[in-house]
């Protein structure tokens, strides 16, 4: 009777357990959807999401620069778009998160990826109707996400899955059959009204979408005065290590149309940079400036240049070795798959973008080559920064393409 006991006891805990949902019910221009949220195999890519969703995060509008209140909330999606829709018989999804609606902005920060081959449910594309994020290459999430509309299995390690479509697959098939134009984006507009997120049990009512780690988003207070340089205008605020300057700038009178200039990722260091200088065309000063400044945790591991630095790396053409010492020559050594005999010569940086969780370089290695390299900072070894990486080639006609068969890097310093 004792075991009898314990076994009803431990179903009964079981069962509590798998009625403990978080859902987000949709509410668009074509009908509602529900998705079930894997708060527990990915809390903090759904905490990023239902925080957006409720407002009780600020996040930047990417095309004015302004930063949402918390009190009020003001949640991210209502008005947002599904900006690319594919129908393809091999790849159906359909995208939103996109202010601009044309996938080129998020909400002034990114978050790691959060997927594992280990955990399915964070990986698996091999049913229609998941919710994953959308992103530009390894940790880019922001506001952007997918939901699928088949299986797509060589999305497996890119995105991130952290939900499923329980109820109102049909209006997914729907938005997967609007009329697109050549970009993929509908002819008429598929509009979110609203994302509700709704708790079902006290262990989904006990997750905090504010307490996973995410990036925090405030506005400096800013003084100004003539920069040395002309047509400078110097503005001073903190900018302290860990923190990315975004800053957005208007030149007309009316402030009617907001740039977002150069970002400025400031690495851990051991000083603090005071002011940011803005050139102008003459005759046209800045006649606004909002910079928006966001806090990253100490799981930022984006060095702010290259220099001190190596990077080892393997893709299907080999293995190469970059140098970017700093002093003397930038050089690479390359030893092709299936040889011992490795090739070696000077590399130039034609562009480097820097980020807490990743870095885009752009380098020429020797006379005729182009490389694009896609970093994803995940973890740091001792002094070595190691995680995955996406090479590209440059094709005179298609531009950059993948190579494939990439198995990740190691950014060394040099000693």
């Amino acid at each position: 009777m004792r075991n009898l006991l314990l076994t009803l006891t431990v179903l009964l805990f079981s069962a509590r357990l798998s009625n403990a949902q978080l859902f987000a019910d949709f509410t668009t221009s074509l009908g509602n959807f529900t998705c079930e949220l894997n708060y527990t195999q990915t809390p903090r890519t759904v905490g990023n999401f239902v925080s957006l969703a409720e407002g009780s995060r600020a996040w930047c509008d990417e095309r004015t620069g302004v930063v949402s209140s918390v009190k009020p909330p003001v949640p991210f999606f209502p008005g947002i778009t599904f900006h690319r829709v594919i129908n393809n018989a091999d790849f159906k999804i359909i995208q939103a998160g996109s202010k601009k609606a044309d996938g080129s902005d998020g909400p002034g920060y990114s978050f790691p990826d959060e997927m594992s081959a280990a955990v399915p449910a964070t990986f698996k594309f091999d049913q229609p109707y998941y919710l994953a994020m959308a992103n530009s290459g390894p940790n880019t999430n922001g506001s952007q996400f997918f939901i699928t509309g088949g299986p797509i299995p060589g999305l497996e390690g890119k995105h991130t899955v952290f939900g499923k479509v329980v109820t109102g697959q049909s209006v997914i098939d729907g938005i997967l059959a609007t009329p697109v134009d050549s970009g993929d984006k509908p002819i008429t507009p598929v509009t979110i009204t609203a994302v509700v997120i709704r708790r079902v049990g006290s262990a989904a009512g006990k997750f905090k979408a504010t307490s996973q780690r995410l990036p925090i988003v405030t506005v400096p207070t800013v003084k100004s005065q003539p920069a040395p340089e002309a047509n400078t205008t110097r503005y001073f605020f903190t900018q302290a290590v860990r923190n990315d300057l975004l800053p957005f700038a208007s030149l007309g009178t009316a402030q009617a149309e907001w740039q977002l200039l150069e970002h400025r990722w400031h690495a851990p260091a051991p000083y603090s940079i005071r002011y940011f200088d803005i050139t102008y065309p003459a005759g046209s000063p800045i006649t606004g400036f909002r910079p928006v400044l966001v806090k990253y945790g100490t799981d930022a591991l984006g060095p702010i240049s290259l220099g001190g630095w190596s990077i080892s790396m393997e893709n299907s053409e080999g293995v190469y070795l970059f140098s970017f010492p700093l002093a003397g020559a930038m050089g690479y050594m390359f030893t092709p798959t299936g040889s011992t005999t490795s090739q070696t010569g000077a590399v130039r940086i034609l562009g480097a973008d820097f980020h807490p969780y990743r870095a885009t370089l752009v380098l020429e290695v020797g006379a005729a080559k182009r490389m694009r390299l896609q970093l994803g900072f995940d973890s740091k070894s001792k002094n070595n920064l190691v995680g995955r990486c996406v090479s590209s080639n440059y094709n005179f006609l298609f531009g950059y393409q993948e190579v494939g068969g990439d198995k990740g890097f190691v950014m060394i310093p040099i000693r």
